[in-house]
């Protein structure tokens, strides 16, 4: 009865919204919308045909990058495996195709909640499991594999205070949904305690950590670093601070404090800002222009001392040349902040703002560590990065903080797939 009831007020809300929705789908999710109708075309997924599938569904770029490194060890001991991947977003999808080449054999656009959205995929593709990455938590879906035989896991799982209310106030009906969750691999033991009072049974839910601290600067082809370096016009001589995940309100602050360590600065320095969304590009070089400064877009190979990095898949190579960086969704209320560890793999010292949501635990350990700086406003900006920029000690000693954290918190990724193959025989 609570399904129908969902399908029901799912179905009224999308009726009511139409119009809404139709100017998101020309505007933001224009591609795959028929893959996210439940239409999926047989030339997409003929490589799945009769093998033995593992469906991987990542919500964007954040999730895609951190599930990597478990599909590349999975694949490097199941060859013979197929790979179907989803995502909800345009720029997951970038990333999943470029990180994903020569290991994802399908790539599509998760469905709509509705029955008959996602019917017609679990159908077709027969995975021997289905991977869920973090948060993303859908109803027919879930009860549809469990239907199939298919077993679900909810990888690398995290419930922030937010989400864990939400679900709190309509426990009656997810109680069901979390159920079904044949294994739940949570970051932490509070997300794990929070998924058992969910529903998931006490024996399935885990605590493993993180696998966001098992992507590697070995990962990346390093030769690319040079090459955007170059394409950049950045030399040897200049200090560069990347602004990386960025939302509106953030561009501003980073600009402002930019001008002011410009103007006393003796020595030559740059800034770079990645947005996070690839719609807001053009608001964005809007901003720079209004800060006083002549926007150089990566795209058009434009250089400059404010750098707009316009492209998909280039953030974590600008992190790996940052004397600084800041990582942005943090500044800004409501947000919740983005992968902290970004630049510390690469042993750079980190800035964020204080409103972190599932990355506060993340901050805390570099903090603790010499390696996490929290800034709160355009002020804090200026004299986080000042400070750094003008001491090499402190920016060496820091970033080194940074890369150790990250190397004594691996493994969660190894956990992962151990639990994963449990479900391939």
């Amino acid at each position: 009865m609570n399904y129908v009831l969902y399908e029901i007020l799912l179905h009224l809300t999308f009726l009511i919204l139409s119009p809404y929705f139709l100017l998101k789908m020309c505007m933001k999710y224009r591609e795959g919308v028929f893959e996210r109708l439940g239409v999926v075309s047989k030339e997409k997924i003929k490589g799945l045909n009769n093998k033995k599938v593992l469906w991987i569904h990542a919500v964007s770029v954040g999730e895609t990058m951190a599930v990597m490194p478990v599909v590349r060890l999975i694949k490097k001991k199941r060859p013979e495996l197929k790979f179907l991947f989803s995502t909800t977003t345009k720029t997951g999808q970038a990333v999943a195709e470029k990180e994903g080449t020569g290991l994802i054999d399908a790539l599509i656009y998760l469905p709509f909640d509705f029955s008959w959205a996602v019917r017609p995929i679990i159908k077709n593709a027969r995975p021997l499991a289905f991977a869920t990455v973090e948060k993303d938590i859908w109803p027919n879906l879930f009860r549809g594999l469990k239907r199939s035989g298919i077993p679900i896991m909810v990888v690398n799982g995290n419930l922030s205070d937010r989400s864990y209310k939400r679900y709190r106030i309509l426990k009656f009906f997810f109680k069901e949904v979390f159920g079904s969750v044949a294994y739940y691999c949570g970051q932490t033991e509070k997300d794990r305690q929070r998924a058992i009072d969910l529903g998931v049974a006490a024996f399935r839910a885990l605590a493993i950590g993180n696998i966001k601290f098992d992507l590697r600067p070995a990962d990346r082809d390093k030769g690319h670093a040079g090459l955007l370096k170059d394409a950049l016009g950045i030399n040897h001589a200049e200090r560069i601070i990347v602004a990386g995940s960025t939302h509106k309100g953030e561009e501003e602050a980073m600009l402002n404090a930019f001008k002011t360590l410009k103007q006393e600065s003796g020595e030559p320095i740059k800034l770079i800002i990645a947005p996070r969304h690839p719609e807001r590009f053009s608001e964005v070089q809007a901003t720079i222009e209004k800060a006083g400064f002549k926007p150089a877009r990566r795209s058009r190979s434009e250089k400059g001392p404010v750098i707009m990095l316009d492209t998909i898949g280039e953030l974590l190579t600008a992190y790996s040349f940052a004397d600084v960086a800041f990582v942005g969704g943090s500044l800004i209320a409501g947000i919740g902040g983005h992968n902290l560890l970004e630049p510390a793999f690469f042993g750079k010292p980190v800035l964020y703002g204080p409103y972190l949501g599932a990355y506060e635990q993340m901050a805390g350990m570099l903090e603790a560590k010499g390696a996490g700086f929290m800034v709160r406003d355009e002020k804090g900006i200026y004299e986080a990065v000042r400070a750094l920029l003008k001491d090499e000690e402190l920016r060496e000693k820091a970033g080194a903080a940074a890369k150790k954290v990250v190397e004594e918190n691996s493994g969660a990724s190894e956990k992962t797939v151990k639990l994963i193959e449990g479900f391939l025989r």
